[in-house]
């Protein structure tokens, strides 16, 4: 679609080819990724925001929804509301629980930049527990993502038929959903990315300028986007490293029958098959460092 921008009399063309769209599954990595992007100083970066999360909701709340154009139109609409100067260049980090609506976003811009940030699966739930569920029970917290939205009452329903019985299970469940929406996508796309908190790691210069080319800020802004590393991502929130070491003083740690589940369940459940240390995901699809 052409739509004139009255202000300044030019035309733009609304493709979504200046939006990058970062989804992941949480504590992964993605708002450090986000931060060095916005290092560069060459990108508006919007992190999280509410919109995305209430269409992801009534999503949940009417599943139908899911394959409504009119959907896809407010989607549309609401992500060139979100990165509305036509000059400019967004990188959009969506909510862990938006995954629900990844397919929808291609649809509503097929040419925006997506990648999906992921990590291994004990690692990540050990940075859950530490920064959400120290004091929740799984009881409680079923009942928060019920009332929140964020997950239903028939899912719930689902993953305690799959065996989930405690918070552990619960968040590894998800986690196997979510990269699952990932991996089905992925079937017929190989312009969505998968990125790695590990790889990351490994070598931050050769991930980064490969993000940055990916989502069109460019490589030659590596070293910028790097010293966003030497920083606390989430400082002055209540996710900082002060205020989550400060919450948690107990040894966080994962019982043996938990991880054996997850390996069980990703694989019998939804087809994913973990390695056995860390949970990582074994095959990841359009994994950035693995093209030929």
């Amino acid at each position: 679609a052409v739509v004139s921008t009255q202000s300044t009399g030019r035309e733009r063309k609304d493709d979504g080819s200046n939006i990058g769209c970062l989804h992941n599954l949480g504590r992964c990595g993605s708002t450090l990724v986000s931060n060095m992007v916005h290092k560069t100083g060459q990108c508006q970066v919007l992190s999280e925001p509410g919109a995305l999360l209430d269409i992801a909701l009534l999503t949940y709340q009417s599943p139908k929804l899911l394959n409504d154009p009119r959907t896809v139109a407010i989607l549309r609409a609401t992500l060139l509301f979100l990165a509305k100067s036509p000059d400019a260049r967004y990188l959009i980090k969506i909510h862990s629980f938006v995954m629900r609506i990844l397919p929808l976003i291609h649809r509503a811009l097929p040419r925006a930049h997506e990648a999906f940030m992921c990590r291994e699966f004990r690692p990540m739930l050990l940075s859950f527990k530490k920064a959400f569920t120290m004091n929740f029970s799984y009881r409680m917290f079923k009942f928060i993502f019920t009332s929140i939205g964020f997950i239903t009452k028939e899912s719930v329903r689902a993953m305690e038929s799959q065996g989930v019985d405690n918070l552990d299970k619960m968040f590894l469940y998800l986690f196997c959903e979510k990269t699952k929406t990932f991996i089905d996508e992925c079937v017929s796309r190989a312009d969505l990315i998968s990125y790695s908190y590990e790889s990351l790691l490994a070598d931050p210069a050769a991930f980064t300028s490969h993000f940055l080319d990916h989502i069109g800020v460019g490589s030659q802004f590596t070293e910028l986007a790097l010293t966003a590393m030497k920083e606390d991502s989430q400082k002055n929130s209540w996710l900082s490293k002060k205020e989550v070491d400060k919450r948690s003083q107990a040894t966080v740690t994962i019982l043996e029958e938990d991880v054996e589940f997850a390996r069980d369940l990703a694989e019998r459940h939804f087809g994913i098959e973990l390695e056995e240390k860390n949970l990582g995901i074994v095959g990841l699809p359009n994994l950035w460092n693995e093209k030929k």
